[in-house]
């Protein structure tokens, strides 16, 4: 029987079923209909204009189906609708002015569509709505004032979309949750945001609100949940905070300074405090204890100094606390163990001293600890897993599961206890950068949860653990600088699955290795290098990768490369320089068009210059030096400029200089190659002493520069190495690596109109980016020498370290003599051209925004003379080397 026939039917619900094509038109003989549930199915096309016909309709839910197109501008006429729910419906478009027209809706859900453009007028005629829920949308344009009009308003969600503007006057008298994270919002917050009198859970994060919160929520008696992280407010956090009924406080990711207000902690409702990545200053008080009812307390990224405080311990209820990222010193407390809900602790980069006490054994539901970067000393206890073996259950507001026990970067000594096979939930295990010693235990196997394992830069010695590479869900297992013996087994392949980085360098693993390893469809990292691996380099014919990075030097590998290794089409850095490698280089190798670096230099390679690997458009580095080939140079070689990048014509900085012939600069390239790299070497060695910034392999001369992930997410990353003897392993985020070509046609060859900045190392010129992105490129002055200098200088210090003041370093270029540094782009350009005794000056500056610069510039400044391990001097500052964000 036909649906349509069922002409009496007042409820049809065919919800999460597996129904799918489109809703029948003859749906709209359905005039009886009340209920219209179709939720969960898997209905596509339109949305059937005939459901407007049901004109008895009250309930209507067409959610989470894979429909197209608008909503149809028709349903203005449910005139009886209550209820109309949309969610995830795969509706595009505008949200039709007519739903205005249906005066009894009470519940409008059309989140996670695609829908856009602005709120219409028309829904100011929702003179019943109760809750309207939009997030999750790409809806734009200011708030309007008519919201006011919706007098029986409860809730109203907008998160997660492109509104501007400024917070409309809320006369809401029945609102009690306002959620408008994630969107484009700015102005500073009113406290006329509390004549929403029943207001309880307020959502304002992510935005682009300013100034200070000194009165914002004094009179909001009813808020239990504030929630401001992620915006550009300032100050002193108020005391009257401490006041209010608050059960969750994120202030998380501001500009707040100054200390934490003792009434803070008199509060005896609050639940979470979130305060991390502000200015926050002094010690952590006594008083902390005070809030009794404290579930979550986030404190990281700040500039709290002094020991953290004993009472810390009478928090009984505390399930996460995190003070990482200060300059906290002294020991653990004992105390501190005493708070046995613990799931998360986080205390690393710190100062923090000591040992780990054996009374962590007393958290038993710690599945998250994080000690890194600290100077705490001794042996692991066995004790550290005391936690680590209940199964967590499902996150809840305040409770968040890691599974993370990271202790890297301290100066632990001793083995790894084998107490660690007992941390079954650990699912990032991070030991790197310590004294560790002896063997690695057996039961690390046996960690099944297991997704990355680092024990790199420690003295770990005896076999690689073959039971090692049995863990199916390891994404990532770095054992690099130890004293590690053994082979690869040969079935890796099948072993590992999901591998996605494997580095296994500078170590005295031996042997064969196995083929399989290519066929792991998930690695995208391989670092054999400074081993004593022998035999072929081979791939299995039918082979295909995802392979990045290929790092295979200064081992003894021999014979010749096949034709198979053109199946790593992902490559963008092979490596294989200092092993015995004989035949010629195949020709199929320039098939590998991402290849930006390729050193196959000191082997035993026959044959002519492979020239048609260097046609490859972004090759950056070729060498192969210390090879056996023979013959001429090809004509067309001659005429291509083999082996070196692919050049872009570089505006001159010298256009008197003599042109030579492609024959001359041939025989001169030839001629200056030997003498270059002994020049070459020379440097290295002298940088290696003054700044031991890299590793000599002292047999061969060459600077072996490290790639270590410092998460999960790196270990999908594209890390290069560099020519120049930069550690990029030292670098908190990945850098953009520019293609020269791009800034060229970026600034059409550096023309003056693009030049935003000038000063005594280089000019700075405003650039787009293929993909639409803004950036500033530096371009240093002086030739190779001082220019690398300045840009060695810069990498060492800017590149390295964070700071809301400073303006970040994204990326960079080297080409030739060319030196580029890409910085974010401040849109609103330098000081000079905002002061008032500027002819040219856009505006005036208030004295609040005058304040913010000064006390943004005076800690930059005091960051790099004081918060970086070599201290930055700059020569001398200048009012238009400041920038405004």
């Amino acid at each position: 029987m036909e649906v349509g026939k069922l002409i009496s039917l007042n409820t049809l619900n065919v919800g999460n079923n597996n129904l799918n094509g489109a809703i029948p038109e003859t749906i709209g003989n359905l005039r009886a209909l009340q209920v219209l549930n179709l939720q969960g199915c898997r209905f596509t096309g339109n949305v059937q204009e005939e459901i407007s016909k049901l004109s008895s309709l009250t309930y209507l839910n067409i959610a989470q189906n894979d429909f197209e197109g608008e909503l149809p501008a028709s349903f203005g006429k449910l005139s009886n609708l209550v209820y109309f729910l949309a969610a995830s419906a795969g509706l595009s478009g505008r949200i039709p002015e007519q739903l205005g027209n249906c005066k009894k809706l009470k519940v409008l859900n059309l989140s996670f569509n695609s829908l856009y453009g602005t709120l219409p007028d028309g829904l100011a005629g929702l003179e019943s709505i109760e809750s309207l829920i939009l997030d999750s949308n790409h809806l734009s344009g200011p708030l309007p004032n008519w919201v006011s009009n919706w007098k029986r308003i409860e809730s109203i969600m907008l998160a997660k979309n492109f509104f501007n503007g400024s917070l409309p006057p809320l006369h809401l008298p029945s609102l009690t949750l306002l959620d408008v994270n994630t969107n484009m919002l700015s102005g500073e917050l009113p406290p006329e945001i509390c004549n929403a009198e029943s207001l309880a859970s307020l959502s304002l994060s992510d935005n682009n609100f300013t100034g200070n919160i000194d009165n914002s929520f004094r009179k909001c008696l009813n808020l239990t949940d504030l929630v401001l992280s992620g915006n550009d407010l300032f100050g002193k956090i108020p005391a009257y905070l401490g006041e209010l009924h608050l059960v969750t406080l994120e202030l998380s990711k501001n500009q707040f300074f100054g200390r934490i207000p003792d009434q803070l902690w008199e509060s005896k409702s609050l639940m979470e405090i979130s305060l991390s990545y502000n200015f926050l200053e002094g010690q952590i008080p006594m008083g902390v204890a005070k809030v009794s009812s404290l579930q979550r307390l986030q404190l990281d990224n700040n500039h709290f100094e002094g020991r953290i405080p004993s009472s810390i311990g009478e928090l009984k209820n505390l399930t996460n606390l995190s003070l990482h990222g200060n300059n906290l010193t002294g020991e653990i407390p004992l105390e501190l163990f005493e708070c046995t809900m613990l799931v998360s602790l986080d205390l690393g980069s710190n100062m923090l001293t000591g040992q780990i006490p054996k009374s962590i054994s007393k958290l038993k539901l710690l599945d998250n600890l994080v000690l890194s970067n600290n100077k705490f000393s001794g042996s692991i206890p066995e004790e550290i897993c005391s936690g680590f073996q209940k199964v967590p259950l499902p996150d809840s507001e305040f409770t968040q599961h890691y599974g993370m026990l990271d202790l890297s970067n301290n100066e632990f000594v001793g083995p790894i206890p084998a107490s660690i096979e007992q941390c079954i939930v650990v699912t990032e295990l991070l030991l790197k950068g310590n004294k560790l010693s002896g063997t690695i235990p057996i039961g690390i196997s046996g960690l099944a949860n297991l997704t990355l394992l680092d024990l790199s830069f420690n003295s770990l010695t005896g076999p690689a653990v073959s039971q090692l590479f049995s863990i199916r869900n390891l994404q990532g297992l770095v054992l690099s600088h130890n004293r590690l013996n053994g082979s690869i087994p040969d079935n890796l392949g099948s072993m590992m699955p999901s591998l996605a980085k494997l580095d296994l360098s500078n170590n005295r693993l031996t042997g064969l290795l196995p083929s399989s390893i290519f066929g792991v469809k998930s690695l995208t990292n391989l670092d054999i290098s400074m081993n004593s691996f022998s035999g072929p380099i081979s791939l299995d014919l039918g082979t295909t990768s995802a392979l990045l990075v290929l790092n295979a030097s200064n081992n003894l590998f021999s014979g010749s490369l096949g034709n198979s290794f053109s199946n790593l089409t992902t490559l963008s850095i092979l490596d294989i320089h200092n092993n015995m490698i004989t035949g010629s280089v195949p020709s199929s190798l320039s098939n590998l068009d991402t290849l930006t670096y390729l050193d196959f230099s000191n082997n035993k390679f026959q044959g002519s210059v492979p020239c048609n690997i260097c046609n490859i458009e972004g090759l950056a580095f070729v060498n192969f030096s210390g090879n056996r080939f023979t013959g001429h140079v090809p004509e067309t070689c001659a005429k291509t400029k083999p082996c070196t990048p692919k050049q872009p014509n570089f505006p001159s900085r010298y256009p008197h200089a003599p042109v030579l012939t492609g024959a001359s600069v041939w025989a001169i390239a030839l001629g200056a190659t030997f003498i270059s790299l002994v020049l070459l070497v020379c440097l290295l060695r002298w940088t290696m002493l003054k700044q031991e910034a890299a590793i000599l392999d002292q047999g061969k001369g060459k600077i072996v520069t490290a790639i270590e992930p410092e998460s999960t997410d790196e270990l999908l990353g594209k890390k290069r190495k560099e020519p120049l003897s930069i550690n990029i392993a030292t670098f908190e985020h990945s850098l953009l690596r520019i293609d020269p070509a791009d800034i060229l046609s970026a600034t059409e060859n550096f023309s003056k109109t693009y030049i935003i900045g000038d000063g005594g190392f280089g000019t700075v010129y405003r650039a787009s980016l293929p993909e639409g992105r803004i950036i500033a490129v530096k371009r240093l002055n002086g030739g190779h020498l001082h220019g690398d200098r300045e840009f060695l200088a810069e990498m060492e210090t800017i590149g390295k370290v964070k700071h809301e003041s400073l303006v970040p370093l994204l990326g960079y270029c080297v080409f030739a003599d060319e030196r580029f540094l890409i910085y974010e782009y401040m849109e609103n350009g330098s000081l000079d051209v905002w002061l008032r005794n500027r002819a040219d000056a856009v505006e005036a500056l208030d004295w609040p925004t005058r304040f913010k610069i000064c006390l943004g510039s005076a800690r930059g400044l005091a960051f790099l003379h004081h918060g970086i391990c070599s201290p930055h001097y700059p020569q001398r500052h200048q009012v238009k080397q400041y920038l405004v964000g």
